[in-house]
């Protein structure tokens, strides 16, 4: 019977319990969680990450009224951490107020040293044996990179690696090679090609679009003149002719004004097109975001080789190819934004280009493509490539169709249906069809919601994004910028994606979910021998905690563990009973995070996780409890000039906010603020009313954070605080 064969499973793995004496790094996930304006320079010690590891600002984003989103990269002993940070919404002290992202704990346990046995040029070296470049017969290379990572593994130890990549012209072809390789032993870990394709006047245009003259039916264009010639050059874009070859070339130089000696392909002048198309993304960028898509000047390399169907991003450079049969030369207006934007994405998140995170860059870069077209004609198609696909070449219309991804026979649009070995351009379908669902919801446009894709990518994507935790990027970005949220969370779930901590889902996610007092997380469910991740933070002062599943169909087992993640192995509690009826009680509990695991035994649906606690009160300050819509938190208690801290996080569209406390003895004083927490002279509300009896009502509340402190004017206890809204 399977109780039998469970009993013999649990004793084995009591066994191997007690032989386990390392904790390896973990993954700790956060997404919005409310941070009661934390110190920033105090982050690192709030998420436990050990004093050998620190987080370090490497990019702002203003968001009004002060506030920034910062994303703050994780070092360990001064080496940057791949794919680990948060971002992190600060006020204008520089307290950290929400936070998203993924971190590593417990580094210590893995790494003995940040001091690589290899050099960064023989780690380039094993990848040049291992992708088989060869600079014989006038092959090159440029571009060379390798920087050193500490590496978190999902089955196995933290590793220190390079980063390697470089960019290689080779039988006449060109690739990008990248790779993960170990930088003590040289093992290549993973690898994949880093190549990511896809006022004077004169013509422009094709024979599909038509030919148009800049200087009269669009802007000039914007060169530098010095005498009697013109060339391609401006403070923001410079425009280099290859003449058909792979490297070098000239800036585009003219006889002023008229820029008119290139047609080929059926296209009437490339290189104006791209000199103009480059501008119009630069300034759509600037309006979109508040600053230029590259920390350096757009350079667009236009001819590339001979009949070259392409166009790609080195990490230095544009490139555009002439097309040939199936392809106008590759300088339209959207490919321009695409190839722009691939560089944005590996200068911000850095997404890998290979599995969902490449589906993802794909994705970014044609959504970027749609967002110049409606900045610079007013409407955009969601059509890819569509002014340089060649009737004749039976291939359809476009490269690819946002709102319809299958449609050009390969993409998919559902998370469901992913595989790893998706080809990136196809399973870019996912999130391209999110987008088209965002951008056409009320109240929103091709503006609006490139804006927290761009948003997400700048500050809350890392490197191994997936779907579903990319999506957790795009909610907080939609938050942060004071648009409907719940708008992201319905685009997403229309192609079976999810954030962890806003439902059930696909997409293979990653992360964890984080429970709240008392609040069901409902519809979960998995594969079997899949696992869905939650974690619970305790304040100070709390006792039974109780973690329950239930209901659904199929066989989920639950595990529960303080401080760590639970495995097979290693839990604190696991009822492990057929079905989904399972509890774990903690009658005395610690402050810090339980972590809690549902495998699948067996495939699971529609399961309910929940977690409950009782809180107590005193303590003083600095606790970042969070209340609950309608669930009240009892039995609050402090001396004279004793601060308790609480925040309520309050949705979209939400009416009628009250805050109260009410019950017990002495007198408390309520101070309510949005947006950061209160001082006993900065405060939205203050009634200052005798006795514990206090109130602050809000008819419209904004949407986002309202900070709580309830302060003693004197000593109060048995005090009871609740938060309620429509």
């Amino acid at each position: 019977m399977r109780s039998n064969l469970r009993l013999k499973v649990l004793v084995a793995a009591i066994g191997l319990a007690s032989a386990s004496v390392a904790t390896a790094a973990t993954t700790h996930s956060v997404h919005g969680q409310s941070l009661a304006a934390v110190p920033a320079a105090s982050l690192s010690a709030h998420f436990g990450l050990g004093a050998n590891s620190a987080l370090v600002a490497r990019s702002s984003v203003p968001l009004g009224l002060g506030r920034h989103v910062v994303r703050q990269q994780q070092f360990y002993r001064g080496v940057p951490v791949y794919g680990r940070s948060v971002a992190v919404v600060e006020d204008a002290g520089g307290n950290a107020l929400r936070a998203t992202g993924e971190l590593a704990q417990n580094l210590d346990s893995d790494l003995v040293s940040v001091s690589p046995k290899l050099s960064a040029a023989k780690a380039l070296n094993a990848l040049k044996s291992h992708a088989h470049t060869s600079l014989v017969g006038g092959n090159t290379i440029s571009n060379q990179q390798s920087d050193l990572f500490v590496y978190p593994q999902d089955n196995g130890p933290a590793r220190l690696v390079y980063r390697t990549s470089y960019v290689a012209h080779e039988n006449g072809q060109v690739s990008r090679p990248t790779a993960i390789i170990d930088a003590n032993t040289g093992e290549v870990i993973q690898s994949w090609n880093g190549l990511t394709y896809a006022s004077a006047t004169g013509p422009g245009g094709n024979q599909k679009t038509g030919e148009y003259y800049y200087g009269t039916d669009y802007a000039a264009l914007d060169v530098t003149q010095s005498g009697s010639t013109c060339t391609l050059n401006n403070s923001n874009v410079v425009t280099y002719n290859l003449n058909h070859g792979t490297s070098g070339g000239s800036i585009v130089s003219f006889t002023c004004p008229n820029s008119n000696t290139d047609a080929i392909n059926g296209a009437y002048s490339p290189v104006n097109d791209a000199h103009h198309f480059g501008g119009v993304v630069h300034d759509m960028y600037v309006a979109y975001t508040g600053a230029a898509p590259l920390n350096i000047k757009l350079r667009m390399n236009v001819h590339y080789k001979s009949n070259y169907e392409n166009a790609f991003w080195d990490g230095t450079a544009m490139y555009f190819g002439d097309g040939a049969s199936t392809f106008y030369p590759l300088v339209s207006l959207d490919v321009t934004s695409h190839e722009i934007s691939h560089g944005y994405t590996e200068q911000n998140s850095g997404l890998q280009y290979s599995g969902q995170s490449g589906g993802m860059n794909e994705a970014y870069s044609d959504i970027a493509g749609e967002a110049a077209e409606f900045y610079d004609r007013g409407a955009a198609d969601f059509l890819v490539g569509a002014d340089i696909v060649k009737t004749s070449a039976g291939i359809g219309n476009a490269l690819r169709y946002m709102c319809n991804p299958p449609q050009d026979g390969g993409s998919i649009d559902n998370a469901a249906d992913y595989t790893s070995s998706l080809d990136v351009h196809y399973s870019s379908g996912v999130y391209n069809k999110a987008f088209c669902l965002l951008a056409k919801t009320g109240g929103w446009d091709v503006k609006k919601a490139f804006q927290v894709f761009a948003l997400a990518n700048k500050s809350y994507w890392t490197a191994t994004s997936t779907f579903n935790s990319g999506a957790c990027g795009v909610e907080s970005a939609a938050t942060d910028l004071g648009y409907n949220a719940n708008d992201v969370i319905t685009a997403f779930t229309g192609v079976g994606v999810t954030c962890p901590g806003t439902g059930g889902g696909g997409g293979g996610g990653g992360g964890s979910t984080a429970l709240q007092n008392g609040v069901a997380v409902t519809g979960q469910s998995a594969a079997s021998g899949a696992d869905l991740n939650y974690t619970v933070a305790i304040p100070s002062g709390a006792t039974n905690l109780v973690i329950t599943i239930s209901g659904g169909s199929g066989d989920a087992d639950l595990y529960t563990k303080y401080g760590s993640v639970p495995t097979s192995t290693s839990y604190d509690c696991r009822p492990y009973k057929t079905g989904n009826s399972e509890s774990c009680s903690y009658a005395t509990t610690q402050a810090g995070t339980y972590y809690v695991r549902l495998h699948g035994y067996a495939a699971f649906s529609n399961v309910t996780v929940k977690a409950t606690w009782s809180t107590g009160g005193g303590g003083g300050g600095g606790g970042s409890n969070v209340l609950q819509n309608g669930v009240p938190v009892t039995g609050l208690s402090g001396s004279k000039n004793t601060k308790l801290y609480y925040t309520v996080q309050i949705p979209a569209g939400a009416k009628n906010l009250a805050i109260t406390t009410s019950g017990g003895s002495g007198d408390e004083d309520l101070y309510v603020k949005f947006g950061s927490t209160p001082t006993t002279s900065s405060y939205d509300c203050r009634p200052y009313i005798a006795g514990n009896s206090e109130s602050c009502t809000v008819a419209s509340p904004s949407t986002g954070t309202y900070y709580i402190m309830l302060n003693g004017y004197s000593a109060f206890s048995g005090v009871t605080l609740k938060a309620t809204w429509n």
